[in-house]
């Protein structure tokens, strides 16, 4: 079995959907010496709402719940700018002064190519994905796309100076995404990517679309990530299907030897990521208690959790795109979703509505790292019927 690892980071805000009071954001973009910048980009990172500057650079972002996000203005041939906003009634006055990226712009002529082309379904197969969602996803402007491919090192990397626009026809969006950084290195089978992606929706054919895109879009976000840290915060793991398990991971040393103190017979079991992998991984039995794994000081929520956790949600099967990714028997029936989770630091911070404050801190494995943009859904998407079924 193939061990699919990934960092997947959006700098993202926090908002209540209980909350129905929204408000507004106005303010102005404009460059170093104080010259409008119209039809500039302005957007609340990882959520539907944002607007475009006028001709005069005044922007105005309406409908925002209360709390605290990341603004991002955005204007081609200049750095993003990222903004920390805390919204508690109508934010007025906002200037974004864009600085002019270093070089000197100069029109780039995209050529087609077989190498190209090999690189970008690299490049869409780790970004998008390789699910049936994914099949349904059309990045429309990969030519903004700028691909740096080190043959010997096994390392693909990617920016791009304008948004990626990525149509999800299986949920219902059109994403835009800046996308700051990514990399891909071919031999560990590790990527990490970030950037700010600005959602819009789609307009259906019918009803009957709108429907199935409701539909999906509740499948996507059941037994997500998301959906994982939310369920943490409100302390419903096991009422929302979450087995929570520690797995230590050993090297196969000449010296290798089993965790210290473990029966390795009576008090955990074993779980192999695969016939050559030169890991072993012992999974504990029995549900890690909420203390364990994150810290609440003075209303800041941390997670805390050493080793690894091994995630099992319950309440849904492997998608037989994953099973065919990972190389299962053809025999084989879908068995529950399993994901590695581990923090890169001693406590990252998560938010009241279960939003990690430092993405790169924590390195996610197995089917959160196979689900990527194809399943990701804005921070401001509401479960109506929390109990829909598939």
């Amino acid at each position: 079995m193939k061990i699919v690892l990934a960092t997947m980071v959006f700098c993202i805000g926090w908002f209540s959907p209980a909350i129905a009071q929204t408000y507004k954001i106005t303010g102005q973009v404009q460059d170093e010496k104080g010259k409008p910048l119209p039809f500039a980009s302005a957007f609340l990172s990882q959520t539907t709402l944002g607007d475009r500057t006028t001709e005069t650079g005044g922007f105005t972002i309406k409908g925002v719940p209360p709390g605290k996000y990341d603004l991002i203005v955005s204007y081609l041939g200049y750095e993003p700018l990222l903004v920390p906003v805390t919204v508690t009634n109508d934010l007025a006055g906002v200037v974004a002064v864009l600085k002019p990226k270093a070089g000197i712009l100069k029109e780039v002529v995209v050529r087609r190519n077989a190498e190209r082309d090999r690189l970008m379904n690299i490049f869409k197969s780790i970004w998008v994905g390789n699910s049936g969602n994914a099949e349904q996803c059309t990045i429309l402007n990969d030519e903004v796309i700028d691909l740096v491919n080190d043959e010997n090192k096994g390392i693909l990397k990617a920016t791009s100076d304008d948004f990626i626009v990525l149509e999800n026809r299986a949920l219902g969006y059109r994403v835009k995404f800046l996308l700051m950084h990514f990399e891909y290195q071919r031999y560990s089978g590790y990527s990490l990517y970030y950037g700010n992606p600005l959602f819009e929706l789609m307009k259906p054919r019918n009803a009957r679309q709108q429907r199935n895109w409701e539909k999906k879009r509740i499948e996507a976000y059941n037994g997500s990530s998301m959906h994982f840290y939310r369920s943490l915060v409100n302390k419903t793991l096991k009422e929302d299907g979450f087995l929570v398990q520690k797995m230590v991971r050993k090297e196969k040393k000449r010296d290798f030897v089993a965790p210290t103190g473990i029966d390795t017979t009576k008090d955990i079991k074993i779980k192999s990521d695969g016939m050559f992998s030169k890991y072993v991984n012992y999974l504990y039995p029995g549900q890690v208690p909420y203390d364990s794994l994150m810290r609440d000081s003075s209303g800041i929520k941390s997670l805390i959790f050493g080793n690894y956790l091994f995630i099992t949600y319950t309440k849904e099967k492997e998608e037989r795109k994953y099973m065919e990714y990972n190389n299962y028997p053809a025999n084989a029936k879908p068995g529950p979703q399993i994901s590695y989770l581990r923090l890169l630091a001693p406590a990252v911070n998560v938010d009241g509505n279960g939003n990690v404050e430092s993405p790169t801190d924590l390195i996610v494995e197995q089917y959160w790292g196979w689900e990527k943009m194809a399943e990701m859904l804005p921070l401001d998407f509401k479960i109506i019927n929390t109990n829909s079924k598939k």
